[in-house]
């Protein structure tokens, strides 16, 4: 048996539309530790893992390690049914074709139920090595969307090259080009509006705009994004949401042609 209770829709609700463009149908793994999703979009070119942690939960039981097949856009269909302020309940009862979603108001006097078909879905667990980055940047998230949605209105490609206490992201189009140099800046007396950049080795990669776009949909879920970069390996952008989780994303460069 498992089941999940979390005081309000918020979190399912931020979580699903961050991943759903990418991924449409996904395995989410059930443990006692909480729920984790690993799952490629269908280029092969960026990998999502995503975790809720069970202290996300006002209460939380997995009796049995448990894989649930689920539709993600189908998923977050019925999230939006929900106010922000209502209870969630999920339960799945082990060998059911269907996973219970139930949504209560504040003072109880509305109940919403949905029984969403599961999926058989073949996907194979992806061991994501251990890699000793480079770079490190931590930054705003609202100032990391800001940042690529203005640099999406000039380009499809931007090169991201860390060097030092500086980050720099550059796009080429039909416009000509803009460069844009986010610098080392922990002035501010709140930690959610620091910038933080160390680079040991000077790093400068070339990725897809579209996918960084996406990634950006989980600023919601965090003040702050994380982002770590090495010269030939995928970027690594985290949103981390403390005791409750956290989602990242990898990235695969693009090549030189």
């Amino acid at each position: 048996m498992f089941e999940a209770r979390f005081s309000n829709a918020t979190l399912l609700k931020r979580i699903l539309e961050a991943v759903k463009d990418l991924v449409s149908e996904a395995n989410l793994l059930v443990t006692e530790d909480g729920i984790e999703l690993q799952a490629m979009d269908a280029a092969h070119v960026a990998l999502i893992n995503f975790t809720i942690l069970a202290e996300a939960c006002t209460l939380y039981t997995c009796t049995e390690q448990t894989v649930l097949g689920v539709n993600l856009a189908n998923f977050s269909k019925i999230m939006k049914c929900a106010e922000a302020t209502d209870s969630v309940i999920l339960t799945y009862q082990l060998e059911s074709a269907q996973l219970l979603i139930i949504f209560e108001s504040v003072g109880g006097s509305k109940r919403q139920e949905f029984a969403m078909n599961l999926m058989d879905i073949e996907s194979e667990h992806i061991e994501i090595p251990d890699t000793e980055y480079s770079c490190s940047i931590k930054l705003p998230s609202t100032e990391f969307s800001k940042l690529i949605h203005n640099l999406s209105n000039f380009g499809d490609q931007v090169t991201l090259s860390v060097e030092s206490e500086s980050l720099g992201l550059s796009v080429t189009g039909d416009t000509g080009t803009v460069n844009m140099t986010v610098k080392h800046d922990l002035s501010s007396k709140q930690p959610m509006l620091r910038t933080e950049i160390n680079c040991e080795k000077p790093t400068k990669l070339d990725f897809a705009l579209k996918y960084l776009a996406a990634f950006t949909k989980a600023s919601a879920l965090s003040d702050q994004v994380q982002i770590a970069m090495s010269n030939d390996v995928p970027v690594y952008v985290c949103y981390d949401m403390d005791h409750k989780g956290s989602v990242g994303f990898y990235l695969a460069p693009k090549m030189m042609e």
